[in-house]
């Protein structure tokens, strides 16, 4: 029954109640075992409506949640090489298998940059073993950490999970982003509070982003 539509459940429902109509009308006709046999007839078209109405009311008001529409960001970057710019800029790479994650260290801030090149591979990691590199002990002097997720690789999944991947605490402020064409673009855009205006100003240039509207050649 799981697979039948809504709308035959209930025409069983309906169906079913005027059959119990029936029996119960019938009762009052017959005598002796017969009147048992209706009685019995009865429960079990009563049971069934019962459980066909559960399951048809499932059915036909299920809750579906609204999508959220999420304020998005759309920024032109040059089409030169992002990777050797990132690293003209101080950024230090390091090669994973979903692509290339950069870290830059300016006095007590860090700032992070993914290139995410392989979004199979990205959502399905595995543990690095031998991993023999030390950790970054310039990261243990920063109070604030900025980073951009930016996938080149994407499907429809992916583009459903990005607005979580937007977020901002107190010294943390995170985001993800896609590529489309000449265009990245923010899916969940965070105005930077205060405490991280200058730093998004500063990682947003390091990647010479420029926001969609201040193109004047667009207008």
């Amino acid at each position: 029954m799981r697979n039948i539509k809504a709308r035959y459940i209930w025409i069983s429902v309906a169906v079913s109640f005027l059959i119990a109509v029936g029996l119960i009308i019938g009762v009052t006709q017959t005598k002796g075992a017969w009147t048992q046999v209706f009685i019995v007839l009865i429960a079990i078209v009563f049971i069934y409506m019962t459980i066909a109405i559960q399951m048809a009311s499932a059915k036909s008001f299920r809750y579906k949640p609204k999508p959220k529409n999420y304020p998005t960001k759309t920024y032109l970057y040059p089409t030169e090489d992002m990777d050797e710019n990132l690293k003209k800029k101080g950024y230090k790479p390091r090669v994973t298998p979903y692509g290339i994650s950069y870290l830059k260290v300016s006095d007590t801030n860090a700032f992070k940059i993914v290139l995410v090149r392989n979004c199979e591979k990205y959502f399905n990691q595995e543990e690095e073993q031998n991993n023999t590199s030390s950790p970054n002990k310039s990261l243990e002097k920063c109070k604030k950490f900025i980073g951009f997720e930016i996938f080149y690789d994407y499907d429809e999944d992916t583009l459903r999970k990005l607005p979580d991947f937007n977020l901002q605490g107190n010294n943390v402020y995170y985001s993800g982003l896609y590529i489309e064409d000449n265009k990245i673009t923010c899916p969940n855009y965070i105005e930077p509070t205060e405490d991280f205006s200058e730093l998004y100003e500063a990682i947003k240039n390091d990647l010479k982003l420029i926001p969609l509207e201040e193109n004047k050649e667009l207008s």
